[in-house]
């Protein structure tokens, strides 16, 4: 698309690890590149709406200043969000894009709102215009325009997985859809039907609010802890199962700060390696996640004896068991420690994230009878995974 190469300068390599230099960079970049073009679009609007006295128009361009205000809103989320840590935030100012692009989706609502009321009084009092060639050819220009901005931004903000600029692309979007609905409102009112102009300034005032509702849901949830996505989750495995001597890994935990990802997980691997050889191979992961993500990791080492055949046994039951409930999904940690006194089984289980608390507790209890009842005479302790941590 138009764009790229020059989007290709700041980001050479999308696929890799964001330098946070870049990231704020191609942040800039978009803001920059938005704010001259919208300033220039709502001089234009405004100055033809004034001149044929339609309200549809005007109100496209107070939403193309929105715009502008929104990029400034981009602009000082990046620059705060690049702060490196400090002793007040110790994880970084990465959640502050977040906290920006919330501030476009109330400010999309508010302005849209403002419209709808407008053009309630225009659809009871409806103003005749008139608008030549020239007028409507201006307009579908600002469309093509603003289509150009959208799918900037959003490519922008897909390479560099940034939730600010993929809300300004659908602002960039919904300018655009708007100013479609202006070109018929003014078109159809110059041809006899002024009713259009303010059912216009309505629809574009509506389809404001939606945007903005769209975009406040799609950061809400990262502000309160939304879970990680699957394939990154499994993306984190299987860097941890390329290292040598690393069986597998689990209890996942993911905190995401904008660009930083800090992780905690734990790793299997043999019981009978030294502990310098368990630390070596903590460090080693460690450092893959941080080449590969960009990712700050905490590594826990679980030694596991895979050649037991107490284990194999144990494992074995699971598996059917496994196969017997819809509920309980998966198990690690398991360990079988026999003393002369008696054999103590322990295993760490997962359950199907939407099972509630009670689900939980009495698949918990059902896994622990069951094995109690095949391995008699064995102290069996069942944990199930807390919902924080993925495998």
């Amino acid at each position: 698309m138009i764009g790229e190469p020059l989007f290709r300068r700041f980001l050479p390599d999308p696929h890799g690890p964001i330098d946070p230099a870049v990231w704020a960079g191609v942040g800039r970049l978009e803001a920059g590149v938005s704010i001259v073009v919208n300033t220039a679009l709502a001089a234009l609007k405004g100055a033809l709406g004034l001149t044929i006295g339609s309200l549809a128009l005007l109100a496209d361009a107070v939403h193309t200043i929105s715009d502008i205000a929104t990029s400034v809103v981009v602009l000082f989320g990046f620059k705060i969000a690049a702060k490196p840590a400090d002793r007040e935030h110790p994880f970084g100012h990465g959640r502050a894009e977040y906290v920006a692009t919330l501030i476009i989706a109330v400010m999309l609502g508010v302005v849209g709102f403002e419209f709808i009321k407008s053009a309630v009084g225009r659809l009871m009092a409806p103003v005749p215009i008139s608008a030549g060639w020239g007028v409507l050819a201006a307009i579908l220009g600002s469309v093509l325009l603003k289509l150009w901005m959208g799918q900037f931004a959003l490519l922008l903000g897909k390479s560099i997985e940034s939730s600010t600029l993929k809300a300004d692309a659908w602002h960039h979007r919904s300018d655009a859809f708007s100013s479609v609905l202006v070109l018929v409102a003014v078109a159809g009112s110059a041809n006899g039907y002024p009713i259009l102009d303010g059912l216009g300034g309505m629809l574009v005032g509506l389809y404001m609010i939606v945007t903005g509702y769209r975009l406040a849901r799609e950061v809400i949830d990262p502000l309160l802890g939304a879970p990680p996505p699957p394939a990154l989750v499994q993306q984190i495995r299987a860097l941890c199962r390329d290292q040598p001597r690393v069986f597998d890994a689990h209890d996942i935990t993911v905190h995401n700060y904008g660009h930083h990802l800090f992780l905690g997980l734990h790793v299997e691997v043999d019981q009978q390696l030294s502990a310098q050889d368990a630390h070596d191979i903590a460090e080693s992961v460690s450092a893959q996640l941080r080449s590969q993500l960009g990712a700050y990791a905490t590594v826990h080492i679980d030694p596991v004896d895979r050649d037991s055949e107490a284990v194999q046994e144990v494992s074995r039951r699971l598996k059917e068991l496994q196969q017997e409930s819809d509920i309980f999904t998966g198990f690690h940690d398991l360990r079988v420690v026999d003393t002369p006194q008696h054999r103590a089984i322990l295993v760490d289980v997962e359950v199907h994230p939407g099972a509630d608390r009670s689900k939980r507790q009495a698949t918990r209890q059902w896994l622990a009878e069951e094995l109690a009842n095949t391995f008699p005479g064995s102290e069996v302790d069942v944990q199930v995974s807390p919902l924080h941590s993925y495998r």
